[in-house]
């Protein structure tokens, strides 16, 4: 992975956790102050909020991990994809070091501070199975990366042609359903058939790849 476009990748992540923090530190005071107007301050239910909120922070991070590599559009790289997990991983567990003081106050503040230690282990898995998800999710775009480069440009032509005529085929068979006394069949059966040949090219193509790969 390029190192300018890790250190791009590298700041958007340290934005994006800062932002996180400030926007749960403006959320628990909120739910803080509605739980004291309706008495249930020291109650389970503020430990749960907030266990909820730090979780919804979490995925976030790889949300919008996703979303930046999106909207990059990049061509596929050596080590792309172990790269940025790292670099998510990473910010995950700063992720987690800014949360964690912020739990035990409010296990504190609920007057259960005993549930601290009890209800980590708990927190952690959450995260652990948000990173698992991400995981997944950046494999599959590694995946297209590379079928992208791996692909010939005869065959992105085919989908191209094949998508076109499929579009085609819709709006004519549209018009005969309008216009049922129209001569339209053979052109929609004439359509069908060259799309379904230009299905069996790509498919052959893609066998062909394979084996040469």
């Amino acid at each position: 992975m390029h190192s300018e476009l890790k250190e791009n990748f590298k700041k958007k992540l340290r934005l994006t956790v800062s932002e996180i923090i400030n926007d749960l530190d403006v959320d628990i005071k909120a739910m803080l102050a509605k739980h004291t107007a309706e008495g249930m301050l020291r109650s389970g239910n503020t430990i749960k909020q907030t266990m909820s909120l730090i979780s919804e922070g979490n995925s976030r991070i790889f949300k919008e991990a996703i979303e930046h590599l999106k909207s990059l559009n990049l061509a596929n790289q050596p080590e792309i994809e172990s790269d940025i997990q790292s670099l998510v991983t990473f910010s995950q567990e700063s992720y987690r070091i800014e949360i964690l003081p912020r739990f035990k106050k409010i296990t504190e503040i609920a007057g259960k501070p005993q549930l601290y230690e009890r209800i980590l282990p708990e927190i952690d898995l959450s995260m652990e199975n948000d990173l698992e998800i991400f995981q997944n999710q950046l494999n599959v775009l590694s995946i297209q990366l590379k079928l992208s480069k791996a692909m010939p440009q005869t065959n992105k032509l085919l989908w191209g042609i094949q998508s076109v005529l499929l579009l085609i085929s819709m709006f004519i068979t549209y018009i005969w359903y309008k216009d049922p006394t129209g001569n339209y069949e053979p052109i929609v059966i004439g359509l069908g058939l060259v799309v379904s040949l230009l299905a069996i090219c790509i498919a052959f193509s893609g066998k062909k790849l394979t084996k040469e790969s």
